[in-house]
């Protein structure tokens, strides 16, 4: 789970607060960052901005910090190339459960991958981790499937 999903999560359980009162909670804040941050699939966010987040939601720094080198566009890179070289991969999910086998499809919603006892389809925003993870593309090389 990137660091965007894991933000909208904890703001959906603590009754849906709106990201303008995160804002106006944290005014040092700089206006629009939040949001921002839980709308990109690419890691945003410093140390600083992590720390008034975790504060804020009452989560240790760690558990927001990690996620940093998470971030969604990662995980499109590791299934595109997991699907391209047809090397299965591992999926670890929020719940503790892992997945591993071969990807049959994805989107930017979903995965299914193909395992040893059949087809599951994976919520992407269910991901944790993953490995193998891709190597980092080329200058030019970026996939384009989600940027905004």
């Amino acid at each position: 789970m990137s660091l965007g999903d894991k933000l909208r999560l904890l703001r959906a359980e603590r009754s849906g607060v709106t990201p303008a009162e995160i804002e106006a909670a944290l005014p040092e804040l700089p206006k629009g960052l939040y949001r921002y941050m839980e709308q990109r699939y690419r890691a945003v966010g410093d140390d600083n901005t992590i720390r008034m987040l975790a504060g804020f939601f009452g989560v240790p720094f760690e558990e927001l910090r990690w996620r940093l080198e998470w971030p969604r566009k990662s995980l499109n890179r590791a299934l595109f190339h997991a699907q391209s070289q047809r090397q299965p991969i591992t999926l670890e999910l929020s719940t503790g459960e892992k997945v591993t086998g071969a990807i049959k499809w994805w989107d930017l919603g979903a995965a299914e991958i193909e395992t040893e006892a059949g087809s599951v389809v994976v919520q992407r925003h269910a991901v944790e981790r993953w490995d193998p993870r891709a190597p980092e593309p080329e200058a030019g090389e970026e996939l384009d499937e989600d940027d905004e």
